[in-house]
């Protein structure tokens, strides 16, 4: 199968989506929390490793084109997990015929960035944590799709363009979406930002608005530099095989994002640092060891710590090497596990049960989850 352009060569509107993630339900899954499968860990920092779908085919083979079918599946709670683990952790409520729900996601990898096309077929409302360390910008091929932070607010339609808040919670609705993406990692944007500024320090906060580019012709300019990103940059072994021809690229699109979307280097607004104490963390984890039977997400976490989400995480990240919600994920697959083993299952105990109530609504990839962290799987621990 052909894998997709972002932008068509022939003008008419090719389609993909962003980044978010659902549930299983038959037409509705209203007011269903999604879980996100963080990094599995244990306090010493195991770290068992994540599968991503492959294309058929894919493995290692070397194609011409950096573009790879990373998901293709019929199962909205495997493209959420998909999703959370690829963007940000989100709980969302779908609806429309799940039947025939599909979601796939392509995505050329161009080193500090990568260009991704999604499609999404059902209708969504959710909430979305921040992006954190993910620098995002969108571009709505078809559908509808609406964004809203606390200060700000897109209501998209095919062909639009806008880039999102990296540090602010959303609210997100969208209607059967195809988008292209272009995400960047937050630190080499502020890096290349301070080689472009001339700063001395070596990397220069950045903060982007969720906002439209600053004027229509910088959206044109936009759209035609990423065509030219995933036809000829991605497709071309000559150009992307080329260390210093994707270093010029990775600067060009980087400068020309600072160029279009509004942000802090050119309003001259302060990007607070966002730094946690060791202590921020040692509450984080006292409330989420207290509270892991409960129905909390990384801004309650937050709230308990007194300090930011994304400051949170960079602290979780630098301590104890894992995110907050994997930490919550992890302490949740241990009480199951605890309960597990302590359970009759001739009184009725069942490991759907016991996964239920510690909040993991996949019984396949509980167990998948399970079996990584302890060896074996659930079923064989109630038994025993």
């Amino acid at each position: 199968m052909p894998e997709p352009e972002l932008y068509p060569r022939s003008g008419a509107h090719n389609s993909a989506m962003p980044r978010i993630r659902p549930a299983d339900s038959d037409t509705s899954l209203g007011g269903h929390r999604v879980t996100a499968r963080a990094r599995m860990a244990e306090c010493a920092g195991h770290r068992p490793p994540r599968s991503v779908p492959r294309a058929a085919g894919e493995g290692n083979t070397v194609t011409d084109s950096l573009m790879r079918l990373h998901i293709s599946t019929g199962d909205p709670d495997e493209a959420h997990q998909w999703l959370s683990d690829a963007y940000a952790d989100h709980r969302v409520t779908l609806s429309g015929r799940s039947t025939a729900f599909r979601f796939t996601h392509s995505v050329a990898d161009c080193g500090l960035l990568k260009v991704g096309v999604a499609r999404h077929t059902m209708t969504l409302h959710g909430t979305w944590e921040p992006l954190d360390d993910i620098m995002l910008f969108s571009h709505l091929l078809t559908g509808r799709f609406t964004i809203r932070s606390p200060h700000d607010e897109v209501a998209a339609g095919p062909g639009d363009v806008f880039g999102y808040d990296p540090d602010t919670l959303m609210q997100v609705e969208w209607n059967d979406i195809k988008m292209a993406q272009v995400r960047i990692q937050r630190s080499a944007m502020e890096r290349l930002a301070a080689e472009m500024l001339g700063d001395d320090r070596g990397s220069v906060p950045v903060g982007f608005d969720l906002a439209r580019p600053v004027t229509a012709a910088k959206a044109v300019h936009w759209k035609r530099l990423m065509q030219y990103v995933t036809t000829d940059v991605a497709t071309s072994p000559g150009v992307h095989g080329s260390p210093l021809v994707m270093r010029h690229v990775q600067r060009l699109v980087v400068a020309t994002a600072l160029a279009t979307f509004p942000n802090s280097t050119l309003t001259g607004t302060p990007v607070p640092a966002g730094y946690a104490s060791p202590d921020a963390v040692r509450r984080a984890v006292e409330f989420i060891e207290e509270h892991a039977g409960s129905d909390i997400d990384l801004t309650a976490v937050a709230e308990a710590a007194h300090v930011g989400p994304r400051a949170l995480q960079r602290a979780f990240r630098r301590t104890l090497d894992i995110t907050p919600l994997g930490y919550l994920r992890s302490v949740r697959l241990d009480r199951a596990h605890a309960e597990l083993r302590t359970a009759d299952p001739g009184a009725g105990a069942t490991v759907s049960g016991i996964a239920g109530r510690w909040g993991f609504g996949h019984p396949g990839r509980f167990a998948a989850d399970y079996r990584a962290r302890f060896g074996r799987s659930p079923s064989e621990t109630l038994r025993n």
